[in-house]
């Protein structure tokens, strides 16, 4: 059972109270609530190499060069992608946009596709959101005449490739203040560079602020920091996005009937983001950066339902696995390991991140997963319970693998049939070295008790600290001595739970997703009285409610 400890209330305002708490000084607080573009951003040419990939832009602008982006296909890369080949086109420059197929070709370069764009006379590739460890694609590369510039906020090998330009914040030489960019925020500082010396004419001071809606969904799908240039890049994101003037995504925010006038953090990361990324787990990425690219709204609208669709078929394939996954569950016994490694030849690798995450929140323990679809390598995915670092997990069993990474709640991996026999067993020692003499899991810090009365107000207030997101998390509270009016479940396959609560005179709705009255510290019923741990937000009419986390 996790236990939990309410903080010492250090300001008698919700809002400073909560800035403190996260250790923001006084004197810093007006900056953190009104992000500023001009103060929030640093110079671009601190990044490393920022020089040398400018004058080679302004290079293949003079000489009439083709050039070809080539983005990851995540919702980092893919707007990250159709940003920079956008104001590439603005700047007067032939562009290709290449994104890999995920099953096909994998994460990173690989010489197929460079071989293919060297066909197409591409003279200079410049990479979105990976490249720092491609060593031999880009000696490849080079081999056929072809500069990489590279902009990526990977973590740094033991051996960096011989890339044209590496610009990379999380490099050891890099001078720049702040290492969370995102891979589109990168490749939005050498946009920002680009402009600094060579300003295409027509192109008004300032009009690059309009692709900070393509920065912005990255920078809020990507899990990195949202403090300092990331929350401004954010925080402007959102302003954009809310101006409707990007077809694409005002055609998805309509079909999900969204408004476009309201739009929070929660609705990029859980509804735009998602079908983004279900672009490329379905085989069809370009089907993401077109919807993001097109200029009406008839071709937008088109492009949205066949991304719904998409997403809707993705949704269908992880159900399926799922049920398959938990009839092989429920044939183990659970109490002997804290593990879950399984995989099958007929799972889709591109999905198997998703199903990874339901097992987790079904049992509580770090699941390891793995398909195949075309090759002998086969490919998985990995996802982290509380207190695992995924990463030092796989960096303990490196034998079984030939690839992996990702961050502490989860990752990627590939292995050969080989591997996977050993996997199991290695992953189950290394999880005992890594945890021998653990103590007990931490306290969760709750930020403050408030009544039910108090909800209303307080989310008023908390929209000055959005948006939330790693680093800036949603502030957590306690409803002490709540009466529970009733509970509901909804939703197509009645997995979800809806509570009406009251306190004192004063009414309030909670909900908590893929639960059920039995899925907390304590049983919830009808006509009892609980303290309600939980998050505030804004329900589809716009009233307070509470985000349900633990019942006590």
């Amino acid at each position: 059972m996790k236990r939990y400890k309410v903080r010492e209330r250090l300001h008698g305002d919700l809002v400073p109270h909560l800035l403190l708490v996260r250790g923001i000084a006084p004197e810093l607080h007006e900056a953190f609530l009104n992000p500023d573009y001009n103060a929030d951003s640093h110079d671009p040419f601190l990044l490393p190499d920022m020089e040398a990939a400018v004058e080679r832009i302004l290079s293949a602008k003079k000489n009439n060069e083709r050039v070809a982006v080539w983005s990851d296909y995540d919702s980092d890369g893919i707007p990250g992608g159709v940003m920079l080949c956008e104001f590439l086109r603005i700047y007067g420059l032939d562009v290709i946009h290449y994104i890999p197929h995920r099953h096909k070709e994998g994460y990173g370069l690989n010489t197929e596709g460079i071989e293919e764009l060297a066909a197409q006379r591409v003279a200079l590739i410049i990479t979105i959101d990976l490249g720092t460890t491609e060593v031999e694609p880009i000696a490849f590369a080079k081999q056929k005449g072809v500069d990489v510039i590279v902009t990526d906020h990977h973590l740094e090998p033991e051996v960096l490739p011989r890339a044209f330009a590496l610009i990379n914040p999380k490099l050891k030489s890099s001078r720049y203040p702040f290492d969370g960019l995102c891979g589109a925020g990168v490749a939005w500082k050498l946009m920002q560079a680009i402009l600094s010396k060579d300003r295409p004419k027509g192109f008004g001071a300032g009009q690059e602020k309009w692709f900070l809606d393509l920065v912005g969904i990255a920078t809020l799908s990507d899990m990195v920091p949202l403090v300092g240039e990331n929350r401004m890049l954010a925080h402007s994101g959102l302003v954009v996005m809310r101006r409707g003037r990007r077809p694409g995504i005002a055609a998805l925010l309509k079909l999900l009937r969204i408004s476009a006038r309201t739009l929070t953090e929660d609705d990029v990361t859980f509804m735009i983001s998602p079908r983004i990324n279900a672009a490329s787990r379905m085989d069809t990425p370009q089907a993401a950066a077109s919807l993001l690219a097109a200029q009406g709204l008839e071709e937008a609208h088109m492009l949205a339902a066949e991304l719904n669709r998409i997403n809707d078929a993705r949704k269908g394939l992880v159900a399926a696995t799922v049920r398959e996954v938990n009839k092989r569950v429920a044939g183990i016994d659970l109490t002997l390991s804290p593990l879950i490694v399984m995989g099958s030849p007929q799972w889709r690798p591109g999905i198997l991140g998703l199903v990874a995450n339901k097992l987790v929140e079904a049992h509580g323990k770090t699941v390891f997963l793995w398909g195949r679809e075309g090759g002998e390598i086969l490919r998985g995915s990995c996802r982290a319970a509380e207190g695992v670092n995924i990463v030092a997990l796989m960096e303990a069993a490196r034998g079984s693998f030939e690839h992996f990474g990702g961050h502490a709640a989860s990752g990627g991996f590939s292995l050969t049939e080989e591997g996977v026999h050993r996997l199991p067993a290695e992953l189950a020692s290394a999880y005992s070295s890594l945890t021998a003499g653990a103590s007990a899991a931490p306290e969760v810090l709750i930020d403050r008790e408030l009544s039910l009365a108090e909800i209303s107000r307080a989310e008023r207030d908390l929209r000055q600290m959005a948006p939330f997101g790693v680093a800036n998390e949603k502030p957590l509270f306690i409803f002490p001595g709540v009466s529970v009016a009733a509970t509901r479940m909804f939703g197509k396959q009645q997995n979800h739970l809806e509570v009406s609560l009251e306190q004192d005179g004063t009414r309030a709705g909670g909900i908590a997703f893929f639960s059920t009255p039995d899925s907390f510290s304590k049983k919830i019923t009808a006509g009892a009285r609980a303290d309600i741990v939980g998050h505030i937000e804004l329900d589809w009419r716009g009233a307070a409610r509470l985000r349900v986390v633990d019942i006590l």
